[in-house]
C-alpha cells in the first residue's frame, strides 16, 4: 500500500469564477479519493488574517510537511485575469523545498495577462537561475527583498518568486534573516500585503 502523501493545491484564491471553482473542487476531491491528504489554501489557510503573515506561515508549514512526506504540489494556474502574487510566492517556496510541481490545469490559456516568468519555471525552464538564487541566499545567511507594489513586469514578478525561495530556505534554516529593502509604491495600511508579511518576519526575528 502506498504511503499517504500531502498534496498542496496551488490554485487561484481570489476572484475565482464559478467555472474555475468547479474545476478546482473536482481536482481536490479526486486527490482525496486517491487516498492523499490535501492542503487547500482556500479552505486550510486563515484567509481573513489582516496582514497576511499567518496565511504565509501556514502555507509554508504545509509545503514543508509535503516535502518531508515526499508529497507534491498540484498546480491549477491562471494565465489570465489579475496576476496572482501569492501563486508566485508559493511556487518559490515549493522550488526552494525541492517539491515536485505537477501542472494539472491552465485557466485562460488563450488569453494570458501580465508577466509569466513563473509559469515558465513551472514548465521546467530556469532551473539554473533558481539554483543560483538559492545558493546565494543559503551562503549569505540573509536576504533583502526589494518590492514594487505593482507587478507588471518580470523583474517585479521575480521579487515574489525570490521571497518564496527565501521563505523555503527559512523553513530549513530558522536563523536566516529576511529583510524588506526598497519599497516602491503605496502599501495601503488596511490591506494584507507581502511587505507587511516581511516586516512581521523582521520584527519576530529581532525579538
Amino acid at each position: 500500500m502506498n504511503k499517504e502523501q500531502q498534496v498542496y493545491i496551488l490554485s487561484p484564491v481570489r476572484k475565482v469564477t464559478p467555472e474555475q471553482s468547479a474545476i478546482i473542487t473536482a481536482h481536490v476531491e479526486k486527490v482525496k479519493r486517491d487516498g492523499d491528504r490535501v492542503f487547500n489554501p482556500i479552505e486550510n489557510a486563515p484567509q481573513l488574517d489582516p496582514t497576511g503573515y499567518n496565511i504565509v506561515m501556514t502555507e509554508l508549514a504545509a509545503l514543508d510537511q509535503a516535502a518531508k512526506d515526499g508529497g507534491r504540489v498540484d498546480i491549477l494556474w491562471n494565465l489570465g485575469g489579475t496576476p496572482s502574487e501569492g501563486s508566485r510566492v508559493d511556487v518559490g517556496m515549493a522550488l526552494s523545498l525541492g517539491l515536485q510541481l505537477r501542472l494539472v490545469h491552465v485557466f485562460n490559456l488563450d488569453n494570458p495577462t501580465g508577466p509569466q516568468k513563473c509559469f515558465s519555471l513551472i514548465s521546467g525552464w530556469g532551473k539554473e537561475i533558481v539554483k543560483e538564487a538559492l545558493e546565494k541566499i543559503q551562503k549569505s545567511g540573509q536576504v533583502v527583498i526589494d518590492w514594487d507594489i505593482e507587478m507588471v513586469n518580470e523583474e517585479q514578478e521575480w521579487q515574489r518568486i525570490k521571497l518564496g525561495l527565501a521563505l523555503g530556505c527559512l523553513a530549513q534554516n530558522p536563523n536566516l534573516k529576511i529583510q524588506l529593502g526598497e519599497l516602491r509604491g503605496e502599501d495601503p495600511p488596511d490591506k494584507k500585503s507581502y511587505p507587511k508579511v516581511i516586516r512581521e518576519i523582521e520584527k519576530r526575528q529581532d525579538n
